[in-house]
Formats: structure tokens, C-alpha cells, sequence
């Protein structure tokens, strides 16, 4: 009876090895395939590099307000301003008084401004209306349009993307006042006027 119970001890023992080293085996294993799709996805990221300097990328969006579809043609010779909310963004209802004086002032100097959303036209609208956004309105839904993540390859909201009368990005960012992207668009651009003689009121 005694060897028969040290038997099945060393056989359960055995067993509790086997599992042990198996589990081991699948962590690593899992932990290799994590390591290996990270490296990947950075890849990707560093091919597709930054916008600044290049030909803005072709795209296809609708306006919000009578649904032509417009695409980059239709920005060409003018100086551009793309920015790139979402309704389910709480920093881009914060924001909207600014992009509203701000895109003022660039249509005030001819150029051109839209803002981008990926989302539903009706979800869209009422957005807008409750916020009182009045300059023109893009969708570009995610299903069916690449412009949100061509443009705005951070994914992070507000974005924006500021293109030359060439169609040469010039600068792109994040939509705020301690991000430099943001602070050297408004400074060459002069939508607040006050920049050309002193930097520090931005703030």
C-alpha cells in the first residue's frame, strides 16, 4: 500500500513537471509572437513616415452641408487647413471655439479650411449644430475612405494638416497650444497677429 502511494506522489509529481513545462513553452512562445507583431506595427509606422514636406496624399471626402464630393483638387492653390476631430472626442469640444476663430481668419486671408470627421453624417450633424461649428464640414468614413489615416497617420484627435498653395504639407499635428506643430502654423500663418511681436502671449 506505502509503494503504491509513493508511486502515484512521483507520477502526480511528474505530471505537475509536464504541465509546468509546457505552460513555460506557451508563454514564451506567446510572448515571442507579441514581440514580433510589435516590431511589426512599428515598421509599418516608420515606412509610412511623417507628411511634412511631401505631395499631400490624393483623397475623396463629401461635405457635410449638400454631399459634392470633393477631393485634394479642389484645395489646390490655396493654402489649406485640415483638421481632423471626432464626436467622440472630449479635447475637440473643448477646442472648437478656437478652430472657429482660427479658420476665420484663414478663409479672412483666402485660404481654405475643412474640417474632418469618420464618422456618420447624422452623428456628424448634430455634433456640429450643438457646438455651433460653422466651418465647412468633410466626411470621410473610415469604411469607405482612406483620408483620415493617410492624413492624420497619428490617429490621435484634434489633428490637423496644413497644406501649401503647391499641395506640399507643411505642417502637421496635434491641435494645441503647447505642441510646436500648432505654434509655428499660427506664427507663419499669423492667425493671431500678435505672434509676429511676441511668442509668449500663446500660452
Amino acid at each position: 500500500m506505502e509503494t503504491f502511494l509513493i508511486f502515484n506522489l512521483m507520477v502526480l509529481w511528474l505530471l505537475m513537471l509536464l504541465v509546468l513545462s509546457v505552460s513555460l513553452r506557451l508563454l514564451r512562445w506567446q510572448h515571442t509572437q507579441q514581440a514580433t507583431l510589435a516590431r511589426g506595427a512599428g515598421a509599418s509606422q516608420a515606412e509610412r513616415g511623417a507628411l511634412k514636406g511631401k505631395l499631400a496624399p490624393a483623397f475623396t471626402a463629401f461635405l457635410l452641408d449638400g454631399g459634392q464630393r470633393v477631393t485634394e483638387a479642389s484645395y489646390l492653390g490655396s493654402q489649406t487647413l485640415f483638421l481632423f476631430l471626432s464626436t467622440s472626442c472630449p479635447h475637440c469640444r473643448t477646442i472648437v471655439p478656437e478652430i472657429e476663430r482660427i479658420g476665420a481668419r484663414v478663409l479672412s486671408k483666402g485660404g481654405k479650411v475643412a474640417c474632418v470627421f469618420a464618422g456618420e453624417a447624422e452623428k456628424t450633424r448634430a455634433y456640429c449644430q450643438e457646438l455651433g461649428l460653422t466651418l465647412p464640414v468633410l466626411l470621410a468614413p473610415a469604411e469607405t475612405s482612406s483620408f483620415s489615416d493617410d492624413y492624420n497617420r497619428a490617429g490621435s484627435v484634434p489633428a490637423f494638416v496644413a497644406i501649401d498653395p503647391e499641395g506640399i504639407v507643411a505642417h502637421e499635428g496635434v491641435v494645441n497650444r503647447r505642441e510646436q506643430a500648432w505654434r509655428a502654423l499660427v506664427q507663419e500663418w499669423q492667425v493671431y497677429p500678435m505672434l509676429a511681436q511676441s511668442p509668449a502671449l500663446y500660452r
